[in-house]
């Protein structure tokens, strides 16, 4: 291939490479104008509903983006709508752990919400009931959802150093309790007492479990699965008021 031919081929592929940036260009400025004339004309709730949670609606959360009539989205440009203070009003719920807003070329506003996660319901010696979350954090009653979970009563706060001790410790019980299948149908409640000690009521019996401290816990929930698996089947469980666990290698039983 002679120079004249070789210097215009270079020239031909240097006009190609200008003329498909500049229509690139032109492409994106095209639709950066018509992004911003998008107006908002749907909007598409998302509330995450796992563990079977459902303390949300999806009213409420279009009440939290329209700040309830105060600032309406449909009609609104895109890009006059405030994404950031919208997932900062809806994370201002307490049953909300994050939100994200964001939206498409057709007009349509997209809210993803994931709801907080209840462990265990509190019945305190206050008169004060609410839920407390995996983190340690407490949630309110709802009007809209009531999870069936195990019951902690007797001495709960949340004001107090010794009370969030407590709740951590009970976070190991109860964590213990749901991932063994046998422990989560029979336990349905634990009691804190005033000294700070744990005791289980199961379910179906008449009888409670003086569990203690969180020491030993493992070994604890293996003589209580052994005692329930075993030694019940050649005695009625219905004599007996406590079994207690507090002492190691030992199970010591009361009857009525």
């Amino acid at each position: 291939m002679s120079n004249a031919k070789r210097n215009m081929m270079l020239v031909l592929k240097l006009f190609l490479v200008l003329l498909f940036t500049g229509l690139f260009i032109t492409i994106l400025i095209s639709a950066k104008t018509n992004i911003e004339d998008v107006v908002c004309t749907d909007i598409d709730v998302q509330i995450n509903e796992k563990n079977g949670v459902h303390f949300l609606t999806k009213k409420e959360i279009v009440d939290y983006i329209n700040n309830n009539g105060a600032s309406m989205v449909i009609n609104k440009k895109i890009k006059d709508i405030d994404k950031a203070t919208i997932e900062k009003r809806i994370e201002s719920n307490k049953y909300v752990s994050s939100a994200e807003v964001f939206s498409n070329f057709e007009g349509r506003l997209r809210v993803k919400v994931n709801q907080r996660t209840p462990f265990y319901r509190v019945f305190n010696n206050e008169g004060v009931s609410y839920y407390v979350d995996v983190n340690n954090k407490r949630i309110p009653l709802s009007a809209n959802f009531t999870p069936r979970l195990i019951v902690a009563t007797g001495y709960l706060t949340n004001s107090s150093l010794p009370s969030d001790t407590i709740n951590k410790r009970l976070n190991e019980i109860i964590s213990f309790i749901n991932k063994d299948e046998f422990l989560e149908a029979m336990i349905g409640q634990i009691d804190v007492t005033k000294s700070g000690d744990f005791v289980l009521y199961p379910k179906i019996a008449e009888h409670y479990v003086i569990f203690g401290s969180t020491s030993n816990m493992e070994d604890k929930f293996k003589r209580l699965k052994i005692f329930y698996k075993k030694a019940l089947k050649f005695v009625n469980w219905k004599q007996y008021e406590s079994i207690n666990l507090k002492y190691k290698n030992q199970i010591i039983c009361t009857k009525k």
